[in-house]
């Protein structure tokens, strides 16, 4: 038995020999359980004598039993011992196991574990990453207003041109000189106008077709394009628009605001304005925090030293992987046609995925270097006030609150916002000071909303029990 650390890899290698007496007990244990399987001439199937079956029997097939047999004994009784909590083990992470040696006098079996990375953080209080404005722009009031009314907007069939944001059912066939190429045909294809699902220039090329018109898009795949053997080629999409339909949004006046309760403190077209203005403020918030975040841990990871298992690397890109295959899945294609379609394969995607994953793991471990290094850490009696809050607001019990605000959640969602606040105030003191005023006033506009709720479902409770009350 033996420890060795890779501080390179930061990885801990934990080797077991399995020899002597043990080994050939489980040798010969192994031999008879394969032998009574084994059917020698002249003697009915497990009854020929032992030296006649082993003759019939591969000794790499009986090593193989041995290990098969003896392998959950060997990781629970005898390597799970030899960890200990100094060695900041990853959590969630199985033991990779190489076999370094099988034959017939031992067996070694090698389990490596993945450490927690270790992390150099380079400086992080003079980042060249800045706070965009929070000023207000007339196309922010546009997509707040957006964003509120697409919970009452509806989609009618259209008889006009298509434009931006319309949904368009059609069939296409696609021709690269002249002929079709698979993959490049389908019918009945939805696609709203501007979510950029196809290659560049096709929707933008629908825009101004009616219902029941054909046309052909002269386009070009992107160099880039995921399916080598049609990246950088022309190609000719015929579309046939089967149906098309526009969204319709309510017109916003006094009517429509008394009808429909958008919100607790809207009733009219002034306090519609200021619930407006909150949510312009929060998007803006959201993106340019979300934005700076993104990009200020990106400078710290490039000044940061990293020291990070290819173990890690290894299973997060094929968590992404397995993700894709899913995906695959439920758009009802097959792993192995989409290689031969796309002319790449499984170890082509890993490799990508495994950039992908370095580039995600190397930003997780340094946003928690910064939370550890900063104490910007969550408590439990932070988590247990915003449970009985959320439970006072909803009227439910905290267990059931807890089922969908978990503690590792609720950890991720403060710390992302700590860093933020962290990072802003080290690095843009202004617009720190401004993201400060912004986010005080969302606070005391969505204060007063749910004080509103929770006595409304206070009154909503009361009149329950006082029915249930007379109907007893």
């Amino acid at each position: 038995m033996s420890r060795k650390f890779n501080k390179e890899n930061t990885e801990l290698i934990i080797d077991y020999i399995f020899e002597g007496e043990q080994l050939s007990k489980a040798i010969e244990k192994a031999q008879r359980s394969l032998a009574s399987d084994v059917i020698v001439p002249g003697f009915r199937k497990g009854k020929a004598p032992l030296k006649e079956a082993l003759k019939r029997i591969d000794h790499l097939k009986v090593l193989n039993k041995v290990i098969k047999n003896n392998i959950n004994d060997i990781y629970s009784k005898e390597i799970i011992s030899q960890l200990k909590d100094e060695d900041k083990i990853l959590e969630n992470f199985e033991p990779v196991l190489d076999l370094k040696e099988v034959n017939e006098q031992k067996i070694v079996f090698e389990f490596t574990y993945a450490l927690f990375p270790s992390v150099k953080l380079g400086d992080f209080k003079k980042l060249e990453t800045k706070l965009l404005s929070y000023d207000l722009t007339d196309e922010d009031f546009e997509q707040a207003k957006k964003s509120i009314l697409d919970n009452y907007m509806v989609m009618l069939d259209s008889e006009e041109p298509i434009k931006l944001g319309d949904k368009v059912n059609f069939d296409f066939i696609g021709f690269i000189n002249g002929e079709k190429f698979e993959g490049g045909e389908a019918e009945k294809f939805d696609l709203v106008i501007g979510s950029k699902q196809f290659i560049p220039g096709f929707e933008e090329q629908m825009i101004g077709l009616k219902k029941g018109e054909t046309k052909d898009l002269n386009l070009k795949f992107p160099e880039n394009y995921h399916a080598k053997d049609l990246a950088g080629k022309d190609v000719i999409f015929r579309v046939t628009i089967n149906k098309v339909q526009t969204p319709n949004y309510p017109e916003i006046n006094e009517q429509f605001l008394k009808e429909v309760k958008v919100n607790p403190l809207v009733n009219d077209l002034e306090t519609f304005n200021q619930y407006l203005k909150i949510v312009a403020l929060k998007e803006k918030m959201f993106v340019n925090n979300s934005n700076f975040v993104q990009s200020a841990i990106a400078e710290i990871s490039s000044k940061s030293e990293i020291k990070m298992s290819s173990l890690i690397e290894a299973a997060e890109a094929e968590k992404y992987y397995n993700g894709f295959v899913k995906e695959l899945k439920q758009k009802g294609i097959n792993e192995k046609d989409y290689f031969e379609f796309a002319n790449t394969s499984k170890d082509d995607i890993l490799s990508l995925y495994k950039k992908e994953a370095n580039k995600n793991l190397s930003s997780s471990f340094v946003m928690g270097k910064i939370v550890e290094v900063e104490n910007l850490g969550v408590t439990d009696e932070e988590f247990n006030s915003k449970v009985k809050e959320l439970s006072d607001l909803y009227g439910l019990k905290e267990e059931q609150i807890k089922t969908f605000l978990t503690k590792q959640r609720f950890d991720q969602e403060q710390m992302s916002i700590r860093i933020f606040e962290r990072l802003a105030e080290l690095n843009n003191p202004e617009g720190f000071k401004k993201y400060l005023e912004i986010n005080k006033e969302v606070k005391e506009y969505e204060s007063k909303v749910q004080n509103i709720l929770i006595e409304d479902a206070k009154v909503k409770s009361k009149k329950q029990v006082e029915e249930m009350t007379k109907e007893k």
